[in-house]
């Protein structure tokens, strides 16, 4: 039977903190009136948690809880595709292992979703419990991805709610980078938020340092944005008409005055002309190449939604 959610919930350091958040998760869908299945994907964290998983998988029964274990770390938003594979759910929903994500505050996402019939509902912090470190490494990122990827939605977090439909799309394609919200993005523009509750971390510390953040956001802006491809291309015709125009400007003075001094004239067109070329053709060059990034990550054309026949 085709259960109404699939909970994916990657797991990395999940020992102390996993046999509550099923607990929390099997009253809330028991008492809501749905039908649920649990699917961890053990993303070969330090800890014991893939015993933990198995004896919830022999407490609650198969039906209830899937387990993939993965082979090595590959981070948690692979961990998720790989989680979005396993669920057999009409709608997934994702949140973290450590119980800053109240399964309570699933109603609300469920509400949100079933205004309008949305693709994918977040749920929005009203205040994080994190560090300051780690608080202003997020803001930061989200700063810089707002300007790096536009159509990205304000309110991404990891607590989400999203159709079957649209995570079977998330899964064709293939990116040197994986960032699930980035493909969200590309897939469906029919996106929500709701406010929810963001508790402190039950125990241990989490995986993201501000350093791990940083690299993140570099690799996202990089692989999903175009912005460093177009101020490249942006900056390299302005160069090649200003070095093209000054370059002209003294090979005229050098042809009615002749008031240079020899050879300065021959030296500055050949580097000024030169060096604009050199730069219009990188930036060309990287128009190429983001169009080649863009098809090897088998982005979709379109994705049909609904058809008259």
């Amino acid at each position: 039977m085709t259960p109404d959610y699939s909970v994916v919930v990657p797991v990395y350091q999940g020992q102390a903190t996993l046999a509550v958040l099923a607990q929390r998760l099997r009253q809330f869908f028991e008492a809501a009136g749905y039908s649920f299945e649990l699917v961890f994907v053990h993303d070969h964290g330090p800890d014991d948690s893939w015993r933990v998983i198995q004896e919830l998988r022999q407490q609650l029964g198969p039906e209830v809880v899937r387990a993939v274990r993965l082979a090595r770390n590959f981070g948690q938003h692979n961990a998720l595709l790989c989680g979005f594979r396993q669920a057999r759910g009409r709608f997934i929903i994702t949140l973290d292992e450590d119980l800053q994500h109240d399964p309570a505050d699933i109603a609300l996402l469920i509400r949100r979703q079933q205004e309008a019939d949305f693709d994918v509902v977040y749920g929005c912090y009203e205040a994080r419990q994190h560090s300051g470190a780690r608080n202003l490494a997020s803001r930061l990122m989200r700063q810089l991805l707002r300007y790096g990827i536009p159509d990205l939605h304000p309110d991404y977090s990891p607590f989400r709610l999203l159709k079957a439909s649209v995570a079977r799309h998330c899964l064709e394609m293939r990116n040197s980078y994986t960032f699930l919200d980035g493909y969200l993005t590309w897939i469906t523009a029919q996106v929500a938020s709701v406010p929810v509750s963001h508790g402190p971390r039950a125990t241990g510390q989490s995986a993201y340092t501000p350093r791990k953040l940083l690299r993140h956001s570099l690799n996202i802006f990089i692989t999903f944005s175009d912005a460093p491809v177009r101020l490249l291309s942006y900056a390299s015709v302005v160069v090649f008409l200003l070095t093209t125009l000054y370059s002209g400007y003294i090979l005229v003075r050098k042809l009615v005055y002749n008031d240079l001094l020899p050879g300065f004239a021959s030296l500055i067109i050949a580097i000024g002309f030169g060096v604009g070329l050199l730069l219009l053709g990188m930036g060309i060059l990287g128009e190429y190449i983001h169009r080649i990034n863009l098809k090897t990550t088998r982005r979709p054309n379109f994705v049909e939604v609904e058809i008259l026949d």
